[in-house]
C-alpha cells in the first residue's frame, strides 16, 4: 500500500509492472517501457530508469515540502514504506534483454531527462543510497517537472513541458536596447520579490516582441524563472493554473503571444479579473507578459468614437474595451525600424553570419527584399540574411 507516492506519471506503465510482479507475464510491460524509453531518450535498464522517473516527478505534500525547503519533524515511516516498495520494483528481474540493455538514441530528443536519471542511477547501490539519492534530488532541484524544463503549455488543465525552447538571447536581438532594458528591469524586480508590473509588449509584427520574451526566460532560468504559455481559448483556466503555481518555489511568467480579441469574444473578461480586480490576490510568484500587434488588444469600431450612433453609452463601451490594456502596468512599444536602422541591422547580421558580400551590393539586395516583404523589421532582415546564406551555398 502506498501512502504518498500515488500520483504516478505514465500510470499505465506502472500498472503493467505491478501486474508482471503478480503474474510473471512480462508481455504487458515490454512495449510500454520501450515506448517510454524512446520518447525520453532513455538507454540501459529502462525498468530501473522508469522507477527513478516516476519518483522524481511525483508531486505530493512530502515532496512539495522538501522542494520548498520546509523544516519538518516527526515520524516519516510512511515515506520509507513507499520508497521500499519502489525499491522492490527497481530490483525486479524482467528477464528481458531488451529491457535490461536498451539502446535507441534520437537526435530530436532533449537529453535532459535521460542525463538526470543516469546521474541518479549512478549513485544507487542499496536501499539507503536509493532513498538518499531520491530525497537529495528533491532537496537540491525540486520536483522534476519544474526543475528541469524552462517552459510549459496548458493541456486539459495539466502543464506539459516544452522540451525544445529556443536558446535565443538578448544579444541576438539587435537594437531595441531601451525596450530590452525595461523588460529585464521588471523581470529582475519580479524574481527579487520587489514591486513589478504585468507587461504588454506591443507594436509592429516582426520587431522582436516574442524574441524578447524567450530571451528573458533564457537569461533568468537559473534564477528560478519559468514560462507558462497560455492561448486565448484557455483564459478560463488561468485561475486554476495560478492556484497550482503559487505552491511552487519558482517564478512564473504566464505568457500570451499575439494577444488580441474581436468584439464578440468575451475571454478577455477572465483575463481582466486575473490581472486585477478579482477578490483573491494574484500570488507574488506569478506575472503576466503578453505580446500584441494592438496596443488596446480589443477591436474597436467606428461607433466607439461616436461616428455611428448605435450605443446609448458609447463612452462606457469604449472604456470597457480599453480597460484590459490599462491593467498592464508596463507597456513597451516595439516600433518598425527606420531605413537607416534596417541597413544597420542587415550589416550586423551579415557580420555575425560571416557573409562576404560587398556592402553596397548587400544593402541593394536587402532593399529589394524589404520592398517585396513590405516591412522594415528585424524579422524581415533575418529572413533576408537566411536567403543570402542559402543563395551563397548554391
Amino acid at each position: 500500500m502506498l501512502y504518498l507516492f500515488t500520483n504516478i506519471k505514465e500510470y499505465e506503465i506502472f500498472k503493467s509492472i505491478e501486474e508482471f510482479k503478480r503474474t510473471d507475464d512480462n508481455s504487458l510491460i515490454i512495449d510500454k517501457l520501450i515506448n517510454f524509453a524512446i520518447s525520453n531518450g532513455i538507454t540501459g535498464n529502462i525498468l530501473k530508469k522508469y522507477i527513478i522517473y516516476v519518483l522524481i516527478n511525483n508531486k505530493n505534500p512530502y515532496t512539495l515540502a522538501i522542494e520548498r525547503h520546509n523544516k519538518y519533524s516527526g515520524n516519516i515511516s510512511f515515506v520509507d514504506n513507499d520508497l521500499k516498495y519502489f525499491y522492490d520494483l527497481y530490483n525486479l528481474d524482467t528477464r528481458v534483454e531488451e529491457l535490461n540493455n536498451f539502446k535507441f538514441i534520437s537526435s530530436n530528443i532533449s537529453p535532459i531527462i535521460s542525463s538526470t536519471i543516469d546521474e541518479i542511477e549512478s549513485k544507487i547501490s542499496d536501499y539507503e543510497s536509493f532513498k538518499n539519492s531520491i530525497i537529495s534530488f528533491f532537496e537540491n532541484k525540486g520536483i522534476a517537472d519544474m526543475s528541469l524544463y524552462k517552459a510549459f503549455r496548458v493541456n486539459n488543465g495539466n502543464l506539459d513541458p516544452i522540451k525544445n525552447v529556443s536558446d535565443v538571447t538578448f544579444d541576438d536581438l539587435i537594437g531595441y536596447d531601451y525596450q530590452k532594458n525595461l523588460l529585464k528591469e521588471n523581470t529582475i524586480n519580479f524574481i527579487n520579490n520587489n514591486k513589478f508590473n504585468n507587461v504588454l509588449l506591443y507594436g509592429e509584427s516582426g520587431t522582436g516582441k516574442s524574441t524578447s520574451i524567450k530571451a528573458v526566460l533564457n537569461e533568468f532560468f537559473d534564477k528560478g524563472l519559468r514560462i507558462i504559455e497560455v492561448y486565448k481559448h484557455q483564459m478560463e483556466e488561468i485561475s486554476k493554473i495560478i492556484e497550482t503555481l503559487k505552491q511552487r518555489p519558482y517564478y512564473y511568467i504566464i505568457y500570451m503571444d499575439d494577444l488580441s480579441f474581436e468584439e464578440n469574444e468575451i475571454e478577455y473578461k477572465y483575463l481582466k479579473s486575473v490581472i486585477e480586480g478579482g477578490i483573491e490576490n494574484k500570488p507574488n510568484n506569478v506575472v503576466i507578459y503578453a505580446t500584441s500587434n494592438r496596443k488596446h488588444l480589443i477591436r474597436e469600431n467606428m461607433s466607439d468614437n461616436g461616428t455611428v450612433f448605435d450605443d446609448l453609452h458609447r463612452s462606457e463601451t469604449k472604456s470597457e474595451k480599453l480597460s484590459l490594456a490599462y491593467r498592464f502596468g508596463l507597456q513597451i512599444y516595439y516600433s518598425s525600424l527606420t531605413p537607416t536602422e534596417f541597413k544597420k541591422m542587415v550589416k550586423e547580421l551579415a557580420i555575425r553570419n560571416e557573409i562576404n558580400l560587398e556592402e553596397n551590393i548587400l544593402l541593394e539586395e536587402a532593399l529589394k527584399w524589404q520592398m517585396s516583404y513590405g516591412s522594415l523589421s528585424g524579422r524581415c532582415a533575418q529572413q533576408f540574411i537566411s536567403y543570402i546564406i542559402n543563395k551563397t551555398k548554391k
